[in-house]
């Protein structure tokens, strides 16, 4: 089948994500992204703020019939190294082709990119098992607590 490779080390088929421009399928992926801020109500960006970073090349967006992500490269202000971001990612069937089985294809694009390393972030507590039993490393965990200034809130 063209676009799509058989994943050797799981044994599945992987219709290979095509980078895409967001403008032409914004009103397929806008509500992918509402649905995880609607899931998750501590991220901070708006579905726009999406569609303003890819359309400004400051992420890039790669869609497939299974569904999409969305990545962007950050790189350490003292080391200098790159790392690609795994910002955003959706299936349209969940509990199908969980897109961290294809972890070759992640470093194929991060290496592209000249990144040294692949980071993913989630608030999803079921995925730290899966991470940490797949070969990726916990290595920091957020805690923030908000400033009360006396003001009524």
């Amino acid at each position: 089948m063209e676009g799509t490779i058989v994943d050797i080390n799981r044994n599945k088929e992987f219709e290979t994500p095509v980078l895409t421009d967001i403008r032409t399928c914004w009103d397929k992926v806008k509500p992918g992204i509402q649905e995880i801020l609607d899931n998750s109500p501590k991220l901070t960006y708006l579905p726009e703020d999406v569609y303003s970073e890819c359309v400004n090349n400051r992420a890039m967006l790669f869609t497939s019939s299974l569904g999409f992500v969305v990545m962007h490269v950050e790189t350490d202000p003292f080391t200098r190294d790159k790392t690609l971001v795994v910002w955003i990612g959706y299936v349209y069937t969940t509990g199908q082709n969980n897109w961290l089985d294809h972890i070759d294809w992640f470093e194929t694009i991060a290496l592209e990119c000249g990144c040294k390393y692949l980071e993913a972030r989630s608030d999803v507590p079921q995925l730290d098992r899966y991470f940490t039993s797949t070969g990726w490393e916990l290595e920091t965990k957020v805690f923030i607590r908000e400033i009360d200034n006396g003001q009524q809130k």
